[in-house]
């Protein structure tokens, strides 16, 4: 395969503030943000970039926690999923414009050349969640049904390359939330009147279980999860955000972070960026933000209510930004106990977006805990 051409589509504009550097993205028609994902220690960011006559190209950009960039352009394909193979090498899932049944293909975003055009697979909906031995772990859950199980796909390699795709039913009971660590694949769903802790195989096969009770209802997130050491879940009631801590004998205890008066609706897949380290980053009926925590211990948490940026609630400090009404887009690692925040500003319907904002950041804390 040809390896993908660099291009200049961007105007770039770096600020260094004491929370961060915040790298502003400007293109000339419209820009829609996909995702971003680790590369290295910088971050790889996925973006469709707009011509005048309403054609856009896919295009990768490269963002440095210095705020430098570089960009490529896709040669043929739209709707990507970005992922690491087991040995960190950034993959991406596309389907190309000349596909009659639009079937799905995974090459490397970089270094094409010696290797050829695959077979496609049928599109995988899922999220990429991280890797296990030989594989690449993906995820889904059919939110619109209470009967079907959910689904996996382990993508496997060999000799660095991709072997076979294995789509996977997960075994019963389903809804279940992912964590991959030590190349350990767990489960956590509600059962009946306990949670269902389950490790499975890169094929579905489990491998053990337990069941435990917790003093939270249901939990946002699992933060980590293991039957050796504690595991820490998420949860929220009523603005009152919280940490779930089960021990490895299924005894839990609950660790109360903040109260900020406004539940969550959403929250996304937490990023590691060190060890027992992650951030979350959530949404709400008054604005946006992300959390950090380590083990039962909340180190940051920046909210965007009532602010023209985002507001880190147990400073008081504020990560001014230019645009407000923002919609925040990724977070992904760059370095140990760094990360990445990508935005872009809402529009009214009818306007076009045409930048994009990323914040480096790293995370600062006493080694006591």
């Amino acid at each position: 395969m040809k390896n993908i051409d660099k291009i200049d589509t961007f105007e770039t504009t770096v600020e260094k503030t004491n929370l961060g550097v915040i790298t502003t993205l400007l293109t000339e028609v419209e820009v829609s943000a996909k995702d971003s994902i680790s590369f290295g220690a910088k971050s790889l960011l996925t973006n469709y970039v707009y011509k005048e006559n309403g054609a856009y190209n896919l295009v990768y950009t490269i963002v440095g926690t210095d705020g430098t960039i570089e960009s490529f352009v896709e040669d043929d394909g739209i709707l990507p999923t970005q992922f690491l193979n087991p040995d960190g090498e950034n993959y991406i899932s596309l389907v190309p414009y000349h596909s009659d049944k639009e079937l799905e293909i995974s090459i490397p975003v970089f270094n094409r050349e010696n290797i050829d055009l695959p077979k496609g697979n049928r599109p995988f909906v899922g999220e990429f969640i991280g890797v296990s031995n030989q594989f690449s772990i993906f995820y889904d859950v059919d939110f619109w049904s209470d009967t079907k199980p959910d689904k996996m796909l382990a993508i496997e390699f060999k000799n660095a390359v991709i072997k076979k795709k294995h789509n996977i039913k997960v075994q019963l009971p389903r809804n279940n939330k992912i964590f991959i660590e030590n190349n350990e694949i767990h489960l956590l769903t509600k059962d009946g009147n306990s949670w269902l802790h389950r490790q499975i195989d890169e094929k579905g096969n489990e491998i053990r279980q337990r069941r435990f009770k917790t003093g939270s209802k249901s939990f946002l997130q699992i933060l980590s999860l293991s039957f050796d050491k504690s595991s820490y879940l998420l949860a929220q009631e009523k603005g009152k955000i919280s940490i779930e801590k089960i021990d490895e004998n299924g005894e839990n205890s609950r660790m109360d972070l903040i109260d900020i008066k406004d539940p969550f609706f959403n929250t996304w897949l937490p990023v590691k960026i060190a060890e027992d380290t992650f951030v979350t980053r959530f949404n709400g009926e008054f604005g946006n933000g992300w959390l950090t925590t380590k083990n039962g211990v909340l180190l940051e948490i920046f909210y965007g209510k009532g602010e023209k940026g985002y507001k880190n609630l147990l400073t008081a400090e504020v990560l001014k930004l230019k645009q407000d009404n923002l919609v925040i887009s990724s977070i992904n690692k760059t370095q140990d106990n760094s990360y990445a925040v990508v935005f872009y500003p809402m529009t009214e319907e009818r306007d076009k977006n045409r930048e994009l904002i990323i914040l480096n950041r790293e995370v600062t804390f006493t080694e006591s805990l």
